[in-house]
């Protein structure tokens, strides 16, 4: 295993030593009343009675409408007159927008939010601790996603949605290429066939990923040993590490198999060229999948999804892993009937809610998603699931870890410089912005 443990941990200590200013909000999550037979929060009578309606953020309107249908099903007997008003919100800026909007007291009372933002909601007062629903939140899901939002025993935000990278193929195009529609299983399987099948002039390529980020670079990098913050310290990302020499080096070679300067490597032409169903292989992720069901109906191929190639004789390629989280206001003036919500989207109901309306992974036990309507046929999500079992929720890093591990990548694909100079750049980046 690639140290998923470790970086748990690190995680975890991460959000501790951002927990400031949590015992009001402890005390007051202490006080509300709980219905230990419904194991729920009873709910404010102002919202319950919808003299008031709760305030959700979320960032698309499609899972936002039906999130809320959803709760509403689910709660339309013990209070049939509750309102929800959801606003637009990306996740990537809720906490921040929170932090302002929150102390002017016209916030939400949940909002959606990434898992790594979770540690400064906290340090902000933006996440409240679940209470009771810590427990509940423990049963249905593994500690590995538990443990990156939580705080000695509490936890600060509900994982909804998990997600990581995978490899996905179009099985019509490869069985007309080879004969099979068996996936590759390494970047050697891949460059055979684009030896005979891209066309550059054409813009025809076997593979095509973008290349201009180290969250898309970690795969080839780590199947050749390389592990990001190995000791889960914030300190040491590991850029000095002699084995991502090597790694760098086989990264640039695979320029000759999607030879497109890192900058040309964008969504448009990753996502969109595998849709019109040309290109045998395409890195993405979930978030896709809409596009390429469309793509597929619509230009007559099948694809499948599986886990992502590993270099010939390395390790099985490690991915980043991502999870959305739903995040109790510290401001919320209804702090049951928020918290209530909040953990509705990881309850069988609101999972499924959360699976029909975006095909994402609810971030809920194995054994639960079986039960999920569509999810045990659906051989598109079985392919993410089985990567991330590769896959590493890496602790809270700084922003730029991303910025400088980014330009280490794109000074290799686009030989602006070679492994070993890129490698030193990031080293010597990384500790001064780290020492500001």
């Amino acid at each position: 295993m690639r140290g998923k443990g470790v970086v748990a941990v690190a995680a975890a200590a991460a959000l501790g030593l951002a927990a400031c200013g949590g015992p009001a909000e402890e005390e007051q999550a202490a006080e509300l009343e709980w219905d230990a037979e419904s194991r729920q929060y009873v709910i404010e009578e102002a919202i319950a009675s919808g003299e008031v309606p709760l305030k959700v953020w979320f960032e698309e309107d499609y899972l936002a409408e039906a999130a809320i249908a959803a709760f509403k099903d689910e709660f339309k007997d013990e209070y049939p007159d509750m309102q929800i008003e959801y606003e637009l919100v990306t996740k990537n800026d809720a906490v921040e927008k929170m932090s302002l909007a929150g102390e002017a007291g016209n916030g939400a009372d949940v909002y959606m939010s990434l898992y790594d933002q979770v540690a400064r909601a906290i340090d902000d007062g933006t996440a409240a601790p679940l209470g009771e629903y810590t427990g509940v939140l423990q049963e249905r899901m593994s500690d590995s996603f538990t443990s990156v939002v939580s705080v000695e025993d509490q936890m600060y935000a509900v994982p909804v949605t998990t997600e990581s990278l995978a490899l996905i193929y179009n099985t019509t195009l490869l069985k007309e290429l080879t004969g099979s529609d068996r996936p590759a299983a390494t970047w050697e399987e891949i460059e055979d066939l684009a030896a005979t099948y891209n066309d550059p002039g054409a813009n025809r390529w076997t593979m095509r990923m973008s290349t201009a980020e180290i969250y898309r670079a970690y795969p080839i990098l780590s199947s050749l040993g390389w592990q990001v913050y190995p000791d889960g310290n914030v300190d040491d990302p590991g850029f000095d590490d002699p084995a991502l020499t090597a790694a760098l080096d086989y990264y640039a070679g695979l320029r000759e198999l999607y030879d497109v300067p890192s900058a040309d490597s964008t969504w448009e032409t990753i996502e969109e060229g595998f849709a019109k169903g040309e290109t045998p292989y395409v890195i993405t992720g979930p978030w896709s999948f809409s596009l390429f069901d469309t793509g597929a109906a619509e230009n007559g191929f099948e694809y499948g999804v599986t886990t992502l190639p590993s270099v010939e004789g390395g390790e099985s390629a490690g991915s980043f892993a991502g999870m959305h989280v739903a995040v109790v206001s510290g401001y919320s003036e209804y702090p049951a009937a928020a918290r209530v919500f909040a953990n509705f989207l990881a309850s069988d109901a609101g999972a499924a809610a959360v699976y029909g309306a975006t095909g994402q992974i609810p971030a809920v036990d194995a054994d639960l998603l079986t039960g999920i309507e569509g999810i045990a046929d659906d051989p598109h999500v079985a392919g993410i699931v089985a990567q991330s079992a590769n896959a590493e929720l890496i602790p809270q890093v700084p922003q730029y870890f991303w910025e400088t591990g980014n330009t280490m990548v794109i000074d290799v694909w686009d030989d602006l410089s070679d492994s070993a100079a890129a490698q030193e750049k990031a080293v010597t980046t990384y500790n001064e912005l780290h020492g500001l």
